[in-house]
């Protein structure tokens, strides 16, 4: 197992350099061809963190034999939802889409917060 973290604080310049850690770290594990999901849901997941968690949060990417996972921990104890966007929607799409993108996905409990995780199978 492989992984590679990155802690931010709840600002929306968090999405760029987790999108950059994303690419990156997809490059160097030779699975360029999973970078395009991989950063979507990164980005996804950590602005949901930002917007509706608004804590410090931790982003872990880790590599397994046969997926990537997605990790974002964050100190908010609500748990995400996921919604289906209607067309005229301009939100609400950020679970949608990690629910599109990725194999599973989910929610856990821990203690000071959560984590909203989702795997991508390679």
């Amino acid at each position: 197992m492989t992984e590679t973290t990155l802690r931010a604080a709840p600002q929306t310049e968090a999405v760029e350099y987790a999108r950059r850690l994303a690419a990156r770290t997809m490059r160097t594990w030779s699975l360029i061809e999973y970078e395009e999901l991989v950063t979507a849901i990164v980005a996804e997941l950590v602005a949901n963190a930002v917007l509706h968690a608004g804590t410090m949060l931790e982003l872990r990417l880790i590599r397994r034999i046969g997926r990537v996972r997605v990790e974002v921990r964050d100190r908010a104890t609500g748990m995400p939802r996921l919604t289906i966007p209607e067309p005229e929607d301009e939100g609400h799409r950020g679970l949608f889409i990690v629910d599109r993108f990725s194999a599973a996905w989910g929610a856990d409990p821990v203690p000071g917060g959560k984590v909203v995780w989702a795997e991508v199978s390679t």
